[in-house]
């Protein structure tokens, strides 16, 4: 199996914008967003091939950026969502209800907002969030090794479109996480199972058109100007949620990016 070097669409018009820290206007819509995007989860076709041959005789190149197209499915409907990253740097874009919900994490700011309302969320990372990068790792579709370092065992192998994959679980109190990687150095996820036991329901996620060694700048994975930015301290931010102020209800779909690393 080979990797795809795909070059996908990207909007150089991508510049720093660094504004005052101030407070976003009041948008009604991020409620509905936050239960649009809760949960992100699908079942869909896995598209092209996605695992790297090995060759152990040639020592492989330092890969920098990935991009994926993400489908989820639950009982918030259907979402589909892309994912560019830049050795630690991450843009994530999902559509919901025609507002664009956009995830920006860069250095020690995490952003999301919403690109139609140009209103949005700024929180200053954890330390150990930080100390965990690695311009070695992509910061997105990690699941498999979060589920291992949280207690996740292989329970069997498995094949999609003819391809052989490898699958962990995790039962714990809140429910049943079952994760599909590829069999090679960068386990990549192609599916993912998630069950709530409070709720009853099922989720499901796919990972498909994954591509990598694509030509991405730096300034791709900054805001666009305009955007109003609401800031916050991280303890500053988790105190707004507990109190279930309503300016901070665009969901966080990276919470690992935000808060700290999954547990060893």
């Amino acid at each position: 199996m080979r990797i795809t070097s795909r070059q996908p669409r990207i909007d150089p018009r991508r510049v720093p914008h660094r504004g005052r820290w101030r407070l976003a206007s009041d948008r009604p819509i991020a409620i509905r967003l936050a239960r649009m995007m809760v949960g992100l989860a699908l079942s869909a076709l896995l598209a092209h091939p996605v695992a790297a041959e090995k060759d152990n005789s040639i020592e492989k190149p330092e890969i920098a950026s990935w991009y994926a197209q993400i489908f989820a499915r639950g009982d918030s409907g259907l979402n589909v969502t892309y994912s560019w990253s830049l050795k630690s740097k991450l843009r994530s874009e999902t559509v919901a209800r025609g507002h664009k919900l956009v995830t920006i994490i860069n250095g020690d700011t995490y952003y999301v907002y919403d690109a139609l309302a140009m209103t949005g969320l700024a929180i200053r990372r954890a330390p150990a969030a930080l100390a965990a990068e690695s311009p070695q790792r992509r910061p997105f579709g990690n699941e498999a090794q979060i589920l291992i370092d949280q207690g996740g065992e292989k329970i069997r192998e498995d094949s999609i479109a003819g391809k052989r994959l490898e699958v962990y679980q995790i039962t714990d109190q809140n429910g049943r996480r079952i994760v599909w990687v590829t069999q090679d150095d960068q386990r990549l996820p192609i599916r993912i199972e998630l069950f709530s036991r409070k709720s009853g329901s099922t989720q499901y996620k796919e990972y498909v058109d994954w591509a990598n060694g694509f030509a991405v700048t730096a300034a791709f994975f900054e805001p666009e100007p305009g955007i109003q930015f609401e800031r916050f301290e991280l303890d500053e931010y988790i105190q707004n949620i507990r109190a279930k102020d309503s300016a901070t209800q665009l969901p966080i779909l990276y919470h690992e990016l935000l808060h700290r690393p999954a547990p060893d």
